[in-house]
């Protein structure tokens, strides 16, 4: 009898003791619901221009090429000759192309951007062929160009590296390797035929790299005051014919110039004070003036003398690629998706906007509004929606770019935009309109990127918000805006090296989670990820310490139904006493792989408290439920699932690509 006795308290024991330090690992089970799934369809589209080209067909006819961003990307092309939009065909396994170019015998080449495929077009005809993958290490294609003979190189990430194509042949890694060790990006590229001389734009950190195709030897050649800062030598441009040598237009945006290189004296000519767009950079048939466009207006410009001012001729966005027509016109196609020609003699323009449809974006993020509609955010181009669960409608909202969070106080809502690390303010009393303000630009913080978690302090209306740091650097800041003072204030170090990616205001006290990922194009240097807390008021760091042990990122941040924290960390909850800064009981909801522990994580995990007192969260790319009480992990659907959100009903709600889902539970 004593035995059973024991046997039952033991059992007891070990069901209700929490776990100090080491993770009690849960069984998933896939559970049969009777909830109703919802496919609430496409909410973000846009416009968004990526890769063009002015080429001709095998008939003479003129046209203009561009890729649409969209799930899937399309393949556009306008015959100039007929004037009409003959081409419209979808990129089926690639969502946009951040380059396009035509080799020396007349191919089109569209160089993917995620999955990192290549494809080949003749002009004019209605079909598109998928070549595959040019190097299987390789996830993304940055930039294409032509060599000689209808060969073609392209740049690509993660690996730095560069490839050749050629029809006969197919693809070669052109150096073996990376073009810098160490570095993932090989961003712009461009060949300069009568040399036989590559060359190659680096990130993270800046380079600039002359390659022999042939031989593989490589030369570094970008000036010392700006090599290897972090950074790109984003895109660059050839421009043949002028007096003294061709030229090498290569930007860096993180310095705001273009540099301009003399590819026959191998020396820097010089240094245009702005951000161009060198991929449309051309020479004038009459003389000795390049024509380019900024982001306002098309440019003239002698660049063989620098003393004379550049010559502003019209107003437009910037090109994605221009040409000489036969007619000795300038073309030229903008980002707004109009057809601009403009003729150098008399300075008169004419503009044709060509119609091209919006295409459905990915969703970035979901939110919860204070009205109660749901909104998300298009991933990379931007843009946001709201979906209205008392009227099932869609409504779209333009002008910012990726919105990272959102963070809501009161009526007010606050978007983290990247690149460059914005932070918007929208009052949503008033109407959308960002020409009046609303959302209000609030500024950014210079060396940070990516505003990933934010809360509000609801008796005071401070906000904090976390950030990840630009490309090739480690260490995220701690934001503070006050709207009395309407000023940001950056708290830098706070917790060397790590990024902060999840953020609450708990017992009086921000309490924010870190990743021991930086920006892009750099590895950690610290092994696990920290939880510290900060006291708005005094202005102080409270507390430091590591939940899980090992783990690289603490991606969720919320006040659970027993009053505790509660937090994941590489797809381990844990329960925090924050008053004892005290870790009470940690639980495991999912494994890892050695690739996703190897991998840069800034978020992943989202939970909310359901009324009927479940947490439901996705996390792992899917929907899961855990009880509160037994902590027990329930897979809801295998179906993707990521950022869940909630409706004031219970209603959840998460994304699958471009679309919309709700679950009821």
């Amino acid at each position: 009898m004593k035995f059973y006795k024991y046997y039952i308290l033991l059992l007891l024991f070990l069901l209700i003791k929490p776990v100090f330090g080491k993770a009690t690992s849960l069984s998933e089970d896939t559970l049969k619901y009777t909830g109703k799934f919802k496919n609430l369809g496409v909410q973000v589209a846009e416009k968004w221009l990526e890769g063009s080209v002015f080429t001709e067909d095998d008939d003479g006819n003129e046209w203009v090429y561009t890729v649409l961003r969209g799930k899937p990307g399309y393949l556009l092309g306008y015959n100039l000759t007929k004037s009409s939009l003959m081409v419209n065909l979808p990129l089926e396994r690639m969502d946009g192309a951040w380059d396009i170019t035509v080799s020396s015998d007349g191919w089109l080449y569209i160089a993917g951007s995620a999955g990192g495929r290549l494809a080949k077009h003749r002009p004019g005809s209605q079909k598109i062929e998928d070549l595959g993958k040019p190097l299987s290490s390789e996830t993304y294609l940055f930039a294409v160009t032509p060599g000689k003979n209808g060969e073609i190189f392209g740049a690509t990430y993660p690996g730095c590296r560069i490839f050749r194509y050629h029809p006969s042949d197919g693809f070669k890694d052109v150096c073996n390797g990376p073009i810098v060790p160490s570095e993932n990006y090989v961003h712009g590229i461009a060949y300069h035929e009568k040399t036989s001389k590559l060359f190659a734009g680096i990130g993270s950190h800046s380079y600039l790299v002359e390659i022999d195709v042939a031989t593989g030897q490589k030369r570094e050649i970008l000036p010392g005051k700006y090599r290897g800062l972090p950074g790109f030598v984003y895109d660059m441009g050839i421009v043949k014919g002028l007096n003294g040598g061709d030229r090498l237009f290569a930007n860096l945006p993180d310095q705001h110039k273009t540099l301009v290189y003399n590819l026959d004296k191998k020396t820097f000519d010089a240094e245009i004070p702005k951000i161009i767009m060198v991929k449309g950079v051309v020479k004038s048939p009459y003389d000795q003036k390049v024509y380019y466009t900024d982001s306002s207006s098309l440019i003239a410009h002698d660049v063989l003398k620098p003393t004379v001012s550049p010559q502003l001729l019209v107003k437009t966005s910037r090109a994605m690629n221009m040409k000489w027509g036969k007619d000795k016109k300038l073309y030229l196609l903008n980002s707004d998706g109009d057809l601009i020609r403009y003729d150098p003699i008399s300075g008169k323009t004419v503009t044709k906007d060509l119609m091209l449809p919006p295409q459905p974006i990915g969703i970035n993020i979901t939110k919860t509004g204070p009205d109660g509609r749901i909104w998300t955010g298009g991933y990379l181009v931007g843009s946001n929606a709201t979906y209205d669960p008392k009227t099932g409608k869609t409504q779209r909202y333009f002008g910012l770019h990726q919105s990272e969070s959102i963070t809501l106080n009161g009526s007010d809502m606050y978007f983290g935009i990247y690149p460059k690390g914005k932070f918007y303010k929208y009052d949503t009393r008033k109407p959308w309109d960002l020409k009046e303000g609303n959302p209000k630009l609030l500024g950014h913080i210079e060396g940070q990127d990516r505003p990933f978690c934010g809360t509000g302090i609801p008796e005071s209306d401070q906000m904090f918000f976390g950030t990840v740091p630009d490309y090739g650097r480690l260490g995220g800041a701690l934001i503070e805006y006050d709207p009395k003072t309407d000023k940001l204030i950056a708290y830098e170090g706070l917790v060397p090296k790590l990024s902060l990616v999840s953020m609450i205001y708990h017992e009086k006290e921000i309490i924010a989670g870190t990743s021991v990922w930086g920006g892009l194009g750099i590895k950690p240097e610290v092994n696990e990820a920290k939880l510290f807390g900060w006291d708005p008021q005094r202005k102080v760091k409270t507390f430091e310490l590591v939940p899980v042990s090992g783990a690289k990122a603490i991606t969720c941040l919320i006040k659970g139904p027993d009053g505790n924290l509660w937090g994941v960390a590489d797809g381990v909850l844990f329960v925090l006493n924050a008053p004892l800064r005290k870790v009470i009981a940690s639980y495991k909801l999912f494994e890892l792989t050695v690739q996703q522990k190897n991998s840069a994580v800034w978020r992943d995990v989202n939970l909310v408290i359901h009324p009927s007192g479940k947490v439901f969260g996705t996390g792992n790319g899917r929907l899961f439920q855990i009880d509160p009480q037994s902590k027990k992990v329930v897979i809801v659907s295998e179906k993707p699932a990521f950022f869940v959100s909630m409706d004031k009903q219970g209603i959840l709600y998460f994304r699958d690509g471009k679309d919309l889902w709700s679950y009821t539970p």
